[in-house]
């Protein structure tokens, strides 16, 4: 028996890792629905309550937020990526000290952005040359900003590390209790206590100090991320980590200076009524982000394990699948904005929409798609150890559409500045896809030469698939005691998966390498956690046969991550 004809049989269609995008996006597109609510609503209640000149403020204000925010980006990233990598490779002591480093990082993170972001706002404030009225508009609004800046930081931490444990129901309900929480406190506020767009600032600074409090004691008490015993970090885990978040920093920084480089090229284009565009558009992303967010969080953890366990052809389906749901969702939230994009200004409080207005917002919305796609791209990279590739596409890329929007202000009628995007995007999709490709190349000749097999068996095909791997190993001039060996495991292993469970509808993922004198076989299951007995934590089953398997291989290492039992086996002759 071939290696082909094994893998047509038990072929793999990426049925478990689909099955987990499914299960975490309902609570991921819940979550980021609520940090829209959290992000939008101020600029809703003010343009209704106060009026377009407020609404402006605030458009001409959020650039200064997200150059801010690169860090709590950047930090965030890091530690999920390096992390969820960690954990595919089931190293558990390395897992201890990056939780370790991640405690340092946040800490050192918080106390810098509370210290650094006064200079960094009044710089930024000033160097706008807007009205003096504007000016203190954006002020009243920036203070209680600036007030939960230090919080948000925490709160974006824990976002990722609540990703990175599967913890997607508790997000949500965080996520839920923010933005309901923001827009009760701005109703109150801006409309019943008349406070003005201060009123905003203060509401969302007292919602991200409740958030960050929830996530805190969360991560504390409801899982292990702060749990590293007596393991301690060393420089060589944080500088891996923080490597690991390069992509992020850059497209973050590059987001930063587009966002503050263009609301000065749409101001001197439209005028005031600049900031009610943008603003507008900025809202029509968010619902898009949305999507891709939801997206990113419900891939990111498997991403990060099935780098860190080297199956790269279930990767390859995951992406596949990524594309094909950012697609459908991206592709459907854009039709609609292109054919009722006057919709967006009226929710706004906006009834005399802004000359070229209506166009503006249906060009920025082409790019949408092309947004999500490099935002895929770009985890897979920091996956992939292609940072350094993904930070330079991001900066060159992205430095582009200041350039491009500067020259059609000069040239074209002022609606085609929003074109300037689309351009951007394009020109990081195709070195994206250009890249990945070549990746890809090098995998199918790395798994051909090292003889890997990946197998999707189901529960009742187990005894069959274990006789089929015998007959490959035979066929290829592999010791029989290996393939033996690994059989009676694998048998072993899917047996426990059923008596977890009750029941054989367990998706189960294989993969294996032989090599001479030895070889390696890896399951992962989505049953209930079996848990070998020397877990130190209370499991559903403790394996009875552990001692066989001990001695039938020459190392085991057993995980539980994101709802899935992670066994690796390694054998020697």
């Amino acid at each position: 028996m071939t290696k082909e004809e094994l893998e047509e049989i038990y072929k793999v269609r990426g049925s478990l890792s689909f099955k987990k995008i499914m299960t975490y996006l309902p609570f991921m597109i819940m979550t980021n629905l609520s940090n829209l609510l959290l992000i939008s609503v101020d600029g809703l209640v003010v343009g209704n309550f106060v009026g377009t000149k407020a609404l402006a403020s605030i458009n001409i204000f959020s650039p200064i937020v997200i150059i801010i925010g690169v860090l709590s980006n950047f930090i965030a990233a890091a530690i999920s990526t390096y992390l969820s990598v960690c954990m595919g490779k089931n190293d558990i002591d390395k897992i201890k000290r990056v939780k370790h480093c991640s405690k340092i990082l946040m800490v050192v993170s918080t106390v810098f952005i509370a210290i650094a972001q006064l200079p960094i706002v009044y710089a930024l404030i000033n160097s706008y040359g807007v009205s003096d009225n504007m000016v203190k508009l954006t002020w009243q609004y920036a203070i209680g900003i600036m007030i939960s800046m230090p919080f948000g930081m925490i709160s974006t931490i824990g976002v990722c590390q609540l990703q990175i444990v599967g913890k997607m129901k508790a997000l949500m309900v965080f996520s839920i209790v923010e933005g309901g929480v923001n827009l009760i406190l701005d109703l109150l506020f801006v409309g019943a206590m008349n406070m003005g767009i201060a009123g905003a600032g203060y509401g969302t600074a007292l919602a991200n100090i409740l958030r960050a409090t929830m996530t805190l004691v969360y991560l504390y008490k409801k899982t292990d991320i702060f749990n590293t015993g007596k393991v301690k970090s060393n420089l060589e885990d944080m500088k891996n980590i923080l490597a690991s978040g390069l992509p992020e920093l850059a497209s973050s920084v590059m987001l930063a200076l587009q966002n503050y480089m263009i609301v000065k090229i749409i101001v001197d284009t439209f005028g005031e009524d600049g900031g009610v565009i943008r603003g507008v558009c900025t809202f029509a992303l968010s619902l898009v982000l949305v999507a891709i967010n939801g997206v990113m969080g419900s891939i990111r953890p498997l991403v990060g394990l099935l780098t860190g366990s080297r199956g790269f052809k279930v990767l390859r389906i995951l992406m596949r699948h990524s594309f094909i749901i950012i697609s459908t969702i991206v592709g459907i939230l854009t039709l609609v904005i292109v054919i009722y994009p006057q919709g967006i200004y009226y929710i706004h409080g906006v009834k005399t929409i802004p000359k070229a207005g209506n166009i503006s917002l249906i060009i920025f919305s082409m790019h949408f798609l092309l947004k999500g796609f490099d935002a895929i791209f770009r985890l897979y990279f920091s996956n992939r150890k292609q940072s350094k590739f993904s930070s330079v596409v991001t900066v060159v890329g992205s430095m582009t559409m200041p350039v491009f929007a500067f020259i059609f202000s000069k040239i074209f009628a002022p609606q085609w500045v929003w074109a300037s995007y689309i351009l951007s995007e394009m020109i990081i999709f195709s070195l994206n896809l250009h890249k990945y490709f070549s990746i890809v190349r090098q995998d199918y000749i790395r798994e051909e030469n090292l003889g890997i097999i990946y197998m999707t068996v189901k529960p009742r095909d187990a005894v069959e698939a274990s006789r089929n791997i015998r007959k490959y190993a035979n066929s290829n001039g592999v010791e029989q005691k290996i393939s033996y060996r690994m059989s009676l495991c694998m048998e072993e292993m899917v047996a426990y998966a059923v008596e977890a469970n009750k029941k054989n509808n367990i998706n189960i993922q294989i993969i294996i390498r032989f090599y001479k004198n030895g070889g390696t076989f890896l399951m992962i299951d989505d049953g209930k956690c079996l848990a070998l007995n020397e877990d130190n934590h209370t499991r559903n089953l403790v394996t009875d046969n552990y001692n066989l398997l001990k001695k039938v291989c020459k190392d085991i290492k057993y995980n539980y991550n994101l709802d899935l039992n992670y066994t690796f086996f390694r054998f020697e002759v």
